[in-house]
């Protein structure tokens, strides 16, 4: 056995001294590695400057093409969506039968909405029509009279030429019987009778021309009562047209195409004329977009609009600038500012513009529009 093998595996018996005179080595704790000294960069400090140039450059650029892009639009959150609501009312008094729509349901113009007791409107249109029967019964009346007097009336004028003419002849005799009387042929008997005859021929043709002149009068009157009859039928026939009107009022229809809301009315309520049942909103909607006074020199009636509606996220609507406001939001308020009283003080002011949809965006989203959606508008200025 040689050395290394006895120091390698030692004897029982010595283990310990072998121990004691060989202790085991203290763990020597790992060097950390040195780094290697940086190699010497290429190029040297002018490399990194011109590194830093074209960085700075790329911005400025990049800021140019932005502030180039968004010089082209002006935008506003400052916008919501608007439309025309129309209140549907009642016309007469009546007690509501029947309820045939409920809020946010469609509705078409003329479409019967709710119905109004019909019964005491009924009941009045056939007193109306009674009347009127009544009425042109009376005109045939009235035009008979006025035929009967036009008669008496050409009895009367036939009279006054029977009478005129016996008149003519007992003045003729009468003459006659003069010149006779003084020629002393005629006894004065006879002269007596031709005087007598003609006072009487007098008398009949003034009775005639009494006769015609109460002819005439009596067609006066017939033609008088023809006129009130026929008054009377005219206004028995309004009569029957405004009970018509009245029983069509029972029905209450929608003025316009579009959507139901804000209903307030049931079935048994006693409701008066003007008061407000339902509303329905109309299919024709828009924007208002409330531009700052600064950045409406550029813009004009026809310009294209980009509209982002909160409520719609993910679909870009498309319009035109329509019409712009006659006045600033201020100058409609309940309290429109005067700046000629007290401190002055400068406010950039807001004016509503009008921006109509575009027909084809709308296409598919007509039922999810409702006036008074908020919403984004960028309008391009410049092309």
């Amino acid at each position: 056995m040689n050395r290394s093998t006895t120091l390698d595996n030692p004897p029982a018996i010595d283990r310990l001294e072998f121990t004691r005179r060989h202790p085991a080595a203290p763990e020597v704790a790992p060097t950390p590695a040195q780094p290697s000294p940086a190699a010497p960069t290429s190029g040297g400090p002018g490399k990194s400057l011109l590194r830093a140039a074209t960085g700075l450059l790329a911005v400025v650029l990049a800021g140019a093409i932005y502030f180039h892009y968004a010089n082209r639009f002006e935008t506003t959150d400052d916008a919501y969506l608007d439309g025309d609501l129309h209140p549907v009312s009642a016309r007469i008094n009546g007690t509501v039968s029947e309820v045939l729509t409920d809020d946010n349901r469609p509705a078409h113009r003329g479409e019967t909405l709710l119905k109004l007791d019909p019964r005491d409107f009924q009941l009045q249109l056939d007193e109306a029509r009674s009347d009127l029967l009544s009425a042109e019964a009376a005109v045939p009346q009235a035009e008979a009279q006025i035929s009967q007097a036009r008669a008496q009336l050409a009895q009367a004028d036939a009279g006054i030429a029977q009478y005129r003419t016996q008149l003519d002849k007992a003045a003729i005799d009468l003459r006659r019987a003069n010149v006779l009387m003084k020629k002393s042929v005629n006894a004065q008997s006879e002269l007596d009778t031709f005087k007598a005859t003609y006072d009487i021929a007098v008398a009949n043709s003034a009775s005639a021309a009494a006769t015609r002149d109460a002819a005439v009068a009596s067609l006066r009157s017939a033609n008088a009562s023809y006129q009130v009859t026929v008054a009377k039928r005219g206004t028995a026939q309004a009569r029957v047209r405004d009970a018509e009107l009245q029983l069509s009022y029972t029905a209450v229809t929608a003025p316009v195409d579009g959507r139901v809301g804000k209903k307030s009315v049931e079935v048994g309520q006693r409701v008066q004329p003007g008061q407000s049942l339902l509303a329905v909103v109309g299919t024709d909607q828009w924007i208002v977009a409330n531009f700052k006074e600064s950045q409406l020199t550029r813009m004009q009636p026809g310009q294209a609009v980009e509209i982002d509606i909160d409520a719609i996220a993910g679909h870009k609507f498309q319009g035109t600038v329509e019409s712009f406001s006659p006045g600033t939001g201020a100058k409609f308020s309940l309290l429109p500012p005067d700046n000629a009283t007290g401190n002055f003080t400068k406010i950039v002011q807001r004016l509503p513009v009008k921006i109509r949809f575009a027909a084809d965006s709308l296409r598919g989203y007509e039922n999810r529009l409702s006036p008074g959606l908020s919403a984004t508008v960028k309008v391009r200025v410049e092309p």
